[in-house]
């Protein structure tokens, strides 16, 4: 993830009751990566996703979580998005 100015956390998500999630332009713009990279990283499990309504978003609740739990390397298969 290139933005250095991005903090994700799970104190800063919305509390809808519901999931946090984003699109993967979303995602892309917040990174400063481009929409194929996230689409990648969603296809080979580098990054949570979940399938909602059709459309495939960032799990941006877990992927927070994980991020408090330490985690500091994203790599492929980490996670399986099927």
């Amino acid at each position: 993830m290139n933005n250095a100015n991005v903090r994700l956390t799970l104190a800063a998500l919305p509390s809808s009751g519901n999931s946090a999630v984003m699109s993967a332009e979303a995602f892309a713009d917040m990174c400063g990566v481009s929409v194929e990279t996230v689409v990648g990283w969603m296809d080979n499990g580098t990054v949570p996703a979940v399938r909602v309504q059709g459309s495939r978003l960032i799990n941006l609740e877990r992927l927070c979580e994980d991020l408090e739990h330490g985690k500091d390397e994203f790599d492929e298969g980490d996670y399986d998005n099927d």
